[in-house]
């Protein structure tokens, strides 16, 4: 007993003194021991081993040539806009020399169908055939079909690759599509009421004016179907049409604000707005049709354009006009405006007079109007329409005054395809029969495929492109969502100057509008990233020559912008190239499972994405085979001189980084078993990861948030929050660098990077610093350059997934304030285009050659970690310290917080002042344009769960035998179990990550397992309490000492480092880079506003990450 009470008094005397010298080391923690620690990470999956081989090449370097450059990217994109006018015309010539010459009728396009799944069409379909519908009101025996001539035409045109759909719409309401497929609101769905119909049958814009009577004999199902039709007209508006609606009983009513005497473009913002106020009027009191119609023509006087513009005026009553003499109104208000607008009047019901009838023919004829002061331009009356035909009637109401005046090819503005969910624009030609208007021929152009060479224009690290129309609407930008982008949103916020915002971009923009090619050099804003600099800039630009295209392209770059090529070609090695299709070609064994993911231990793998080919396009939708697979593998091993598209930088990519494979099977995986998957991704299209794994086919890694984090912070270690691994590996933390070439040691050849453990991370940090083991008084916190947490106790102490980042403002209120009184953390706003918004991020900045701050009455200090975007905290914790400046749940999208009136606020926004019927900013000055999420890809990932059965895990585990939790997290395979499936705390163990792979069991087994001889007897462990109070005095004194010779060194140190200018250098976290601009938007494309699906908040995808049947989880190297 009492040596027992003397080890217990020894053992607390030294666990104080230990206490009490790491408390006063406490105040000289640095960050520069975790810098040499990621800087170790980083070698350990070949970094240094890398960036030596670039540094031994010899590069030639090549000048940009930019006006070839421009008129070689509008030459392909011309081509194919006349391809696509050639295509039409084939289809257009066979539907007229056929003339509808079939009785029988096709697939009907409402009903199953033999189909199957189509990878260009993205649904199943059946390229034999074509179908049609029709809606329900459409009705007769006389309907005539195409026949099988214009079927012949039709698939000629899938030679096209840039096209989708093929279809006729014609003047009788029929609707024939190819390819065949199975469609939705067949009853409904009526081509003349479509924009690329509606805008096929005239060239001069229109400004229609829709007036409904709300009287109360036109209540109900009366009043419904005049709502409906209405809205019919306002959907069938162009992009260069304007729309106005007057509602009357005893008065006239319009939309309240700009909407009152003004013609607005039909945006969704608009439909919208005129959607709500029609659904909001019900039917009461009388009809005043001079009321109304004195209303309606006050947006006609406002239009500033009249004289080259159709403008027409639609009224709809069910007769009984009660004020005023309409005629009148119609004369004295349209001779004003020279007679030039148009009126239509629909009688809804049985229930009108002969008066009436008489009345609303008048009105259309305009029959008190002279002819002195202009044409007269007589419209049509309606009368008598039941419920079912008013829609039709009003929806086709520019029938008989409208006449295709073009033989070139009428094109929609992008939108949202309903099948592959990307953009596409529409592109239509008039079809006549007998020399009469009869419908139209049109076809769907995919956009990524159309304009390929700007999506992957990356001639120079900065360098971009951009496409707009004749009438400053942007097409493509990199400020706009991605064509691609499956999630992203229709863009109605699209003028040029949201966009480019910077230098004299007037002159140029006149110039592209005139579509002449200039060059200009100017100063320009560049995005990139998470960074933003200014650059002289050369701007290209020229028009895109084909029919129908009012568009030109204009490229920006870096004055004086060289490239460097390797001089020399590199020889093949044998097997330097394995492509990641384990489906189309061998892999060697030994097989394995990693994770979740079927691989091959003895090689890596090679996917290629479209930057490694000399056109995109030839590799985009194209569905790859055995033979294209083994044409890559023969032409990269010099067995075929065939070469199968592949640009000459990418083949010597492949052979660079194939030294990468002997480096990570040898030295990495010795060295570095903690590293979860090890990858490099080439600027050229080249991506080799280790183990060996398959990655789903549209995968590319330049629309991932990691690698525009990492190419955006050049020459440091990028860290990124912590996430949910989808391929199985737990909760893992990324780093990434970039290789320079070695000829300037400035422009990027690749990015290098590896996964590993939170949990190993946090035993790194408690290894460097052993304060932070001390947990009841301090808290260790890694915080990167947007404040986001990189590491912080909450997650290792949550059980539930982590569903995104979690800015420093949620947890550390206290430590937030702080930062921000200082001026080291601020907030730097950018404009979210569409969704009208002043977006509010985040930036962390240290001074000049700070070496960090301590604030001892917030009880903190915050360290730079050199060479790297992260930056170190300690805390002291206090009572009470659940502090947050954010109220908000942890994951809640940005973009829905208005923000506070307070100076430490969430992730928030602003609304901005929009003018909506002008569809633009009331203010365009001093505002940064957010840029666009990154695009999210239609990834399908191939099932391998019966491939991986029973195979062994790729690296040897032994988890069984690591009876710490630092041995445990030593390997990747391994996680230290702490809590049941069902969150009940158990003594910690150590077993595969399958098992708990966030220190919590998935499985009801949740026990130890025995290793090597514990399988066969039990240990026994008796000692005599002599020999353990021995031992712990000891370790006790050997502490001690060891500590007190610790903290001499440290504080000599000091005392002659601290005030010595050469040791107090700080090198900023981004080393070179202006960290003035940094984004927080880990998961987006920085500068980017996130949608609700797509919040700042979200984990950003593991380097490979595609989503894996669970939204919660991410991996980088699957389609992140």
């Amino acid at each position: 007993m009492l040596i027992q009470v003397i080890t217990m008094r020894v053992l607390f005397v030294c666990l104080f003194v230990v206490n009490h010298v790491v408390v006063q080391i406490a105040q000289e923690i640095k960050g520069d021991n975790l810098a040499r620690e990621l800087d170790k990470v980083a070698d350990s999956v070949g970094w240094s081993f890398l960036q030596n081989e670039y540094n031994n090449l010899r590069y030639r370097e090549t000048n940009i040539d930019g006006r070839n450059r421009v008129r070689e990217i509008a030459g392909k994109i011309g081509g194919r806009m006349i391809e696509v006018d050639n295509a039409l015309k084939r289809l257009k010539e066979a539907v007229e020399e056929d003339q509808l010459s079939s009785i029988e009728a096709p697939q009907d396009c409402c009903v199953d169908g033999n189909y199957q799944e189509n990878i260009r069409f993205r649904t199943q379909v059946s390229e034999a055939n074509f179908c049609y519908s029709k809606p329900s009101y459409v009705i007769g025996n006389n309907i005539r079909y195409p026949s099988t001539k214009v079927l012949e035409a039709m698939k000629k045109n899938l030679n096209v690759k840039h096209l989708q759909f093929q279809y006729i719409g014609l003047k009788s309401g029929l609707y024939i599509n190819y390819p065949a497929t199975k469609l939705t609101d067949c009853d409904t769905y009526d081509p003349r009421f479509r924009p690329y119909y509606v805008s096929t049958t005239t060239s001069t814009p229109r400004d229609v004016v829709v007036v409904v009577e709300t009287s109360a004999s036109i209540r109900g199902e009366y009043l419904f179907e005049a709502k409906h039709a209405a809205l019919t007209v306002m959907e069938s508006m162009g992009v260069n049409d304007r729309f106005g609606l007057v509602v009357f009983n005893d008065i006239a009513k319009t939309l309240v604000g700009c909407y009152e005497n003004q013609l607005v473009p039909v945006t969704s913002a608009t439909k919208k707005s005129m959607r709500e106020f029609l659904t909001s009027q019900i039917g009461e009191g009388g009809a005043n049709y001079a009321a109304a119609l004195r209303k309606a023509f006050m947006f006609f006087k406002s239009s500033t354009e009249g004289l080259t513009r159709d403008q027409i005026l639609l009224f709809v009553t069910d007769g009984g006009n009660s004020g005023g003499n309409p005629l009148e109104v119609i004369r004295d208000e349209n001779q004003a405006l020279q007679n030039r607008v148009l009126i239509n009047t629909y009688g809804l019901g049985t229930r009108l007079s002969t008066d009436d009838v008489n009345l609303l023919k008048n009105m259309a004829e305009q029959t008190l109007n002279s002819d002195s002061y202009g044409y007269i331009k007589r419209g049509k009356i309606f009368s008598n329409l039941t419920l079912s035909s008013l829609r039709e009637k009003m929806g086709t109401f520019y029938d008989d005054f409208s006449v295709p005046l073009s033989d070139s090819p009428t094109y929609t503005q992008p939108y949202k395809d309903f099948f592959i969910n990307e953009s596409i624009i529409t592109g239509c030609l008039p079809v006549t029969l007998n020399a009469a208007f009869t419908g139209v021929v049109c076809a769907d152009v995919l956009v990524s495929e159309l304009v390929a060479e700007i999506l992957y224009l990356k001639q120079d690290e900065i360098s971009y492109a951009f496409i707009m129309d004749g009438e400053e609407r942007t097409l493509v930008h990199p400020l706009l969502p991605d064509p691609r982008d499956v999630t992203g949103k229709k863009q109605d916020i699209n003028n040029i100057y949201n966009f480019e915002t910077s230098g004299d971009v007037f002159e140029v923009i006149n110039s592209m509008k005139k579509k002449k090619s200039m060059i200009e050099t100017r100063g320009q804003t560049y995005f990139d990233g998470d960074s933003q600099r200014i650059i002289t800039a050369n701007l290209y630009w020229t028009p895109i020559v084909a029919p129908g295209s009012n568009l030109s392209l204009c490229i920006v770059m870096e004055q004086n912008s060289d490239l460097g090529k390797i001089d020399a070609l590199l020889q093949p090695l044998d097997g330097d190239f394995l492509y990641h299709r384990w489906d189309l070609n061998q892999w060697p064994a030994p097989f394995c499972k990693h994770f979740s993911r079927y691989a091959t231990q003895a090689k890596s793998t090679v996917k290629l994405t479209p930057d490694a080919f000399k056109e995109a396009s030839s590799y985009t939708g194209i569905t790859e085979t055995e033979v294209r697979v083994r044409q890559y593998k023969e032409y990269l091993s010099g067995d075929l001189f065939t070469n199968p598209g592949l640009k000459a930088s990418a083949i010597q990519s492949t052979r660079l980084t194939y030294p990468m494979e002997r480096f990570w099977t040898t030295t990495s995986r010795q060295e570095a078993p903690y590293l979860v998957w090890r990858y490099v991704a080439t600027q050229d299209g080249v991506m080799r990861v280790y183990p060996g794994v398959r990655l789903t086919d549209d995968y590319d890694y330049k629309l991932r948030p990691w690698y525009h984090r990492t190419v955006s912070q050049k020459s440091v270690n990028v860290i990124s929050a912590p996430y949910e691994d989808s391929w199985g590996s737990g909760r893992v933390i990324s780093l990434t660098k970039t290789i320079l070439q070695g000829w300037n040691g400035k422009k990027i050849e690749s990015v290098i990077g590896t996964d590993f453990s939170l949990y190993y991370f946090k035993q790194m940090i408690e290894d460097i610093y052993p304060i932070c083991t001390n947990k009841a008084k301090y808290n260790c916190i890694l915080i990167d350059n947007s404040g986001f947490l990189v590491m912080h106790p909450f997650f290792i102490e949550t059980k539930s997934p982590l569903e995104g980042q979690i800015h420093i403002t949620y947890l550390e209120g206290r430590i937030s304030r702080s930062l921000i009184s200082k001026g080291i953390m601020y907030t730097q706003p950018c404009r979210d285009t569409e969704n009208k918004k002043e977006q509010f991020t985040y930036r962390v900045k240290l001074p000049q050659s700070s070496n960090g701050i301590v604030d001892s009455s917030e009880g903190y200090q915050l360290r730079p970690v050199v060479g790297s975007n992260v930056f170190l905290i300690l805390k002291q914790r206090r009572l009470n310290d659940e502090d947050r400046c954010c109220t908000s749940e942890y994951f809640t999208s940005p973009s829905s917080i208005k923000c506070g009136s307070g100076q430490c606020n969430c992730l928030c926004y602003k609304d901005l002042s929009f003018d909506e019927c002008q569809n633009a900013y009331t203010d365009m000055d001093g505002f940064v344009p957010c840029s666009p999420q990154l695009p999210t890809l239609r990834s399908v990932s191939t099932p391998e769960e019966d491939k991986t059965r029973n195979l062994p895990t790729c690296f040897p585990t032994d988890c069984s035998c690591r009876k710490t939790e630092r041995e445990c997290f030593r390997t990747s395979g391994c996680s230290w179990c702490t809590s049941s499936n069902e969150g009940y705390l158990v003594d910690g163990f150590c077993d595969l990550k399958e098992i708990c792979p966030s220190q919590q069991c998935i499985k009801d087994d949740c026990s130890p397992k025995c290793c090597g001889p514990e399988c066969k007897q039990s240990l026994q462990s008796k000692g005599n309490v002599g020999l353990y109070v021995g031992v712990a005095v000891g370790v006790c004194v050997l502490i001690a000492i060891v500590i007190t010779v610790a903290v001499f060194f440290v504080r000599k140190r000091n005392s002659d480092g601290l005030d010595n200018p050469k040791h107090n250098t700080y090198l900023e976290p981004t080393s070179g880079i202006d960290m003035t601009h940094i984004s927080t938007i880990e998961n987006d494309s920085y500068h980017t506003i996130p949608t609700e699906q797509d919040s700042y908040h979200t984990i950003p995808d593991s380097h490979f990450g595609y989503m894996n049947g669970n939204s919660n989880v991410r991996t980088n190297m699957e389609t992140s």
